[in-house]
């Protein structure tokens, strides 16, 4: 009787991990999109979600429902990058107006001012202090709310519903400032 108990609980848990398995290479992408938002750089972006996926595969058992997979991830991620943040105190950042990235491309005015948008607005979310470009994230491209992400963060629903409100106040006027500042802008048209 206990060698067969043994053997039913062996082969269920092997069958959860394998659930387990195939949902995290379905959030790979929406993890690296939230550590990018994070930490805007592509290569600690990545790195920041293979940690994730590590040690999400290392306390699976801690998972108790499937149904809480994108918030337990998020909580994982959160902790690894703090923990990432506090390691990496002693090395300093280069801007990124120092690093020569931009190539261009012939493309029509639509491309053009989304990519541009899309510049103002990442330049924009890295000037805003963590905890605020966190919040920001995790409601705005993650749909999480706000109960979630206080979890997530282990932060009072307040403090939560603040960071969202002064980050977007933030967003707004760096935005307004980096377009300002910026004569690659094209404004938009108005109809």
């Amino acid at each position: 009787m206990k060698l067969t108990t043994t053997v039913k609980n062996l082969f269920s848990d092997s069958k959860r991990q394998r659930q387990l398995d195939a949902l995290l290479v379905q959030k790979h992408q929406r993890l690296y999109r939230l550590a990018y938002a994070w930490c805007h750089q592509s290569s600690q972006a990545e790195d920041l979600v293979q940690e994730t996926m590590l040690k999400a595969l290392e306390s699976h058992k801690d998972l108790h429902r499937l149904e809480h997979l994108d918030a337990w991830l998020s909580k994982i991620m959160h902790n690894q990058f703090l923990d990432n943040m506090r390691f990496n105190r002693r090395w300093q950042w280069a801007d990124t107006e120092e690093i020569d990235y931009f190539y261009t491309e012939s493309c029509s005015e639509t491309r053009l001012i989304e990519q541009q948008t899309s510049e103002c607005l990442c330049a924009a979310m890295s000037k805003l202090p963590f905890e605020q470009r966190e919040a920001i994230s995790l409601v705005d491209l993650e749909g999480f709310s706000y109960q979630e992400i206080a979890d997530i963060t282990s932060t009072p629903i307040g403090t939560v519903m603040s960071r969202i409100s002064r980050g977007r106040e933030n967003l707004v006027k760096y935005m307004k400032q980096i377009e300002k500042g910026n004569r690659k802008i094209v404004p938009l048209r108005r109809h």
